[in-house]
């Protein structure tokens, strides 16, 4: 059996493709997967790192707010959007998936499209109770839409091929143990606080965060991890503005990305977090 995912842009599309694909491997140990996502994604580098094959189109989103630089970055866009199309039915046409599965984010957009013209069976997976630009525009021609919220069927034109089916989650979130996590990470007997807004992070909860970690650095009461995302430059200046100096505070971790979510987790005695689809489930 040969299966095709894409999806990228955020781990909020990533990693429930990557949670699909885990538990298929694990049922199925011969089947051969590929997932494709966008060159320079974080896709590029989370989906190697779970062991799964990979392969990259080049694509870009379009920008909403018109500015002189936006109108360049959406022409650019709608070249890309042919370029990546004939990418994508390259890469299918030697692969020759049996399905082809889209976890949302616009790199799956010219992915399933591809795949559809083929004739080849595909399936779309939605995490938000409103569905994104991607899956309206494809959910019409996909064989099953998977649904993470049963309202989200209402905002799709076609309701037949919608299935209500939760999020995945990957299976080392689900297992991970709390005081083996604490060991792992190496941590004390105080609570420890961990604190995200997402993979991109989120600036309201960042501001936040500083000045948290700030009041933390002088109590000592309590262990911190958080992880500020890849979009908030100033965060580490703004966290140093607040009196946190790394050398100093052993207890406090700052991260542009957590990799080893699970363990953070099931080490946590608080989590503070953005009410992302993922998250929450």
């Amino acid at each position: 059996m040969r299966v095709l995912f894409a999806g990228g842009g955020t781990a909020g599309h990533i990693n429930p493709a990557l949670a699909a694909a885990g538990y298929l491997r694990s049922k199925q140990p011969d089947a051969e997967i590929l997932y494709v996502g966008n060159k320079g994604g974080m896709e590029e580098r989370l989906v190697p790192a779970a062991g799964f094959d990979f392969k990259t189109i080049r694509i870009s989103g379009f920008q909403r707010k018109l500015t002189a630089k936006n109108i360049r970055r959406n022409i650019k866009t709608v070249f890309r959007l042919f370029s990546s199309s004939v990418e994508s039915e390259r890469i299918i046409k030697a692969f020759k998936p049996d399905i082809c599965v889209g976890t949302g984010g616009y790199v799956s957009g010219p992915v399933i499209r591809a795949a559809q013209k083929l004739g080849i069976p595909t399936v779309i997976h939605e995490q938000n109770a409103y569905p994104g630009m991607t899956t309206k525009a494809l959910a019409k021609h996909a064989e099953c839409v998977m649904l993470a919220v049963e309202d989200a069927k209402k905002y799709l034109d076609r309701k037949d091929n919608c299935v209500f089916t939760g999020n995945p989650v990957r299976v080392s979130v689900l297992q991970a143990e709390r005081e083996a996590a604490r060991k792992a990470l190496n941590l004390d007997d105080r609570p420890l606080v961990l604190s995200f807004g997402g993979s991109l992070g989120a600036a309201a909860l960042n501001k936040a965060a500083a000045y948290m970690l700030g009041e933390s650095a002088k109590e000592k009461k309590y262990q911190h991890i958080h992880g500020y995302g890849q979009h908030d430059e100033k965060f580490l200046d703004e966290v140093h503005a607040a009196g946190v100096k790394e050398e100093e505070n052993p207890q406090i971790r700052m991260l542009e990305y957590i990799d080893n979510m699970p363990e953070c987790l099931a080490a946590a005695d608080l989590v503070i977090g953005r009410a992302g689809a993922i998250t929450l489930t």
